[in-house]
């Protein structure tokens, strides 16, 4: 903790008057930062090989057992208070350093069902059991792996630092993140019962642009998604034919393949909507009658007022494909929400904006809106939390065919990736913290 005289010289104030917590906040002095980073950043094999380890050994979503058990062992070490098993694996750590805010900044646990086609020495060749039953093969296609080295070692970084900062830290490992169900749990499974409710909340993800650049922007980020799970019922009919029963499959092929155009005729064609099956079932092999389909949806829309025009319009198509069909029964149409839009609060991403070009100058840029979706936002929805979210590089060329995330190729470079995502989380919290 410095005296009023160090804390006005590292914000370039020459002010008599001390200054408050807010006013810190929002005019770090970068260079100050930078010698706190430099000082205080532990060694990064350590995160390296934490990396190669989870790399080699991902877990699908809700099944984060053993990833859990690892990152809960490195933040111990670290001296955190550490709590685990939240809404599912999920872990929370805190760490008390006197007065000043409470800063929460989260990765995510968990991989995806893909099988790796990199050529990487410590590639995934690791199949499991999900948690609907079925053998997957499993990787981090996604770059989890990384966000979660990334903050371990940004947690080392800011306990050595303890004595240049004064505030409460929130270490969040979340469960579930690819299905979007993991934030929710944990808030619901009384993650504040255990932590404290945090006064701004950060999160980052490693994506396919340059490694060692930044890209952060205020406002919307990142798109709302929702899934819609529907039931098509065919038959009965008169006679032992089931041909000349009213028949699911064709119904909602002909539903499904008008759904996106109604969306967008109903909404504007400049509205950034889009509507995808992403999955169907019908049928029994061996039996010729067909008592139902079953198909699910994926909306994503970047507007709250689109959002909902879209999940009525989807509605009333398939009724209305039904209702011509002459089903027998009305459709069953189920929506839950997958991720809230990501918006970032000015007030935050602004700040951490500012020191990030002050720190990584030509690498930090404007993030881009993309159309992936996240339930960050979730673990600071019901307490109004202000949160940014940004981005990182990890790939080593840009030059080319990149793999992006969700790609069986996707690897990102270890360096300068993981200390580019050490560092960008570490000055984004000491820019709320009392130096």
């Amino acid at each position: 903790m410095l005296t009023q005289i160090g804390i006005a010289a590292a914000f370039g104030d020459n002010s008599e008057e001390p200054l408050t917590v807010d006013q810190l906040s929002h005019r770090p002095n970068v260079d100050v930062l930078r010698s706190i980073v430099d000082k205080y950043r532990p060694d990064l094999a350590v995160y390296e090989g934490f990396y190669r380890q989870v790399h080699q050994d991902p877990e699908v979503s809700g099944m984060e057992l053993n990833t859990a058990a690892v990152v809960a062992r490195h933040l111990r070490k670290l001296e955190f208070e550490v709590h685990t098993g939240i809404g599912g694996h999920g872990v929370a750590a805190v760490f008390h350093n006197g007065q000043g805010k409470t800063i929460l900044m989260r990765a995510e646990l968990d991989a995806l069902p893909i099988l790796e086609e990199t050529d990487l020495p410590y590639k995934s060749t690791k199949r499991m059991v999900d948690r609907y039953g079925n053998e997957r093969p499993v990787m981090h296609a996604c770059g989890h792996d990384m966000n979660m080295a990334s903050l371990l070692g940004t947690s080392a970084l800011l306990k050595a630092a303890a004595r240049k900062w004064s505030g409460t830290l929130v270490i969040i490992f979340q469960p579930d993140e690819e299905e979007t169900g993991g934030a929710q749990a944990m808030v619901d499974d009384g993650l504040y019962t255990k932590v404290p409710v945090p006064d701004i909340m950060l999160g980052q993800h490693v994506v396919p642009s340059k490694s060692g650049t930044v890209a952060i922007r205020s406002g919307p980020v990142l798109v709302a998604a929702d899934s819609a799970n529907v039931k098509i019922t065919g038959g009965p009919c008169p006679g032992v034919n089931p041909q000349q029963c009213v028949d699911p499959i064709p119904v909602a092929i002909k539903i499904i393949s008008q759904l996106e155009y109604k969306v967008r005729k109903n909404v504007g064609p400049h509205e950034d909507v889009t509507v995808a099956c992403w999955g169907f079932h019908a049928g029994i092999p061996g039996n010729d009658y067909i008592a139902y389909a079953e198909f699910s949806l994926d909306i994503k829309t970047a507007k709250h007022t689109v959002r909902e025009k879209a999940r009525q319009t989807i509605k009333r198509s398939i009724i209305d494909g039904c209702t011509a069909a002459k089903t027998p029964r009305e459709p069953v149409v189920n929506f839950t929400v997958r991720a809230p839009l990501t918006t970032n609060d000015p007030s935050v991403s602004e700040a951490v904006g500012r020191v990030f070009a002050g720190y990584f100058e030509a690498n930090a840029v404007e993030m881009r809106f993309t159309r992936a979706c996240e339930d960050f936002s979730t673990l600071g929805k019901k307490h109004s939390v202000p949160y940014a979210y940004w981005n990182f590089g990890g790939s080593q060329t840009t030059e080319g065919p990149v793999p992006t995330n969700h790609s069986p190729f996707f690897a990102p470079a270890i360096q300068p990736t993981l200390q580019t995502g050490t560092d960008a989380m570490a000055l984004a919290a000491l820019s709320f913290l009392v130096i």
